[in-house]
């Protein structure tokens, strides 16, 4: 049996590098992805549909990680591993999704969590336009995601 699986893309297509999790959804939903394969683009509110993800095996969130790294710098970490690489305080979404996902544990079902993204180099500017440094890291995190799903 497959595992059933959702990605949720994060982030606002008019915030610059913030939208980075908004342009992933755009090419995953041009594409034939598997049927045990669900997209959905939640802006900055993934942490409002535990309804949603408890009912799956797997979820990739995709979106900008505040790090202690380079702009530009992708990521991969699982749940237990965000609180580690994250800066909770300019994150505050992330801070809630992970509340939702402790939610879900409580209830005695978390699917097994994935959050796959890259460090912003302009998260503040309003614009439709991602930074070419981070835009450039697309197709090596659009690999990342096809190799979690397969």
């Amino acid at each position: 049996m497959n595992k059933k699986i959702l990605i949720l893309c994060c982030g606002h297509p008019f915030a610059s590098d913030n939208a980075f999790g908004y342009h992933v959804f755009k090419k995953l939903e041009k594409m034939k992805l598997p049927d045990n394969v669900d997209i959905m683009e939640v802006g900055f509110s993934a942490c409002m549909i535990p309804h949603v993800i408890d009912t799956k095996d797997k979820v990739i969130v995709v979106d900008i990680f505040h790090a202690q790294k380079e702009p530009g710098a992708i990521l991969r970490m699982t749940l237990e591993e965000l609180p580690l690489y994250i800066e909770i305080k300019k994150d505050a979404a992330k801070s809630h999704l992970i509340d939702t996902l402790d939610m879900c544990k409580l209830t005695g079902y978390c699917p097994e969590t994935v959050f796959i993204g890259v460090v912003p180099l302009d998260s503040k500017t309003e614009s439709e336009q991602m930074t070419p440094e981070i835009e450039k890291k697309l197709p090596e995190v659009m690999d990342m995601i096809l190799k979690e799903i397969s």
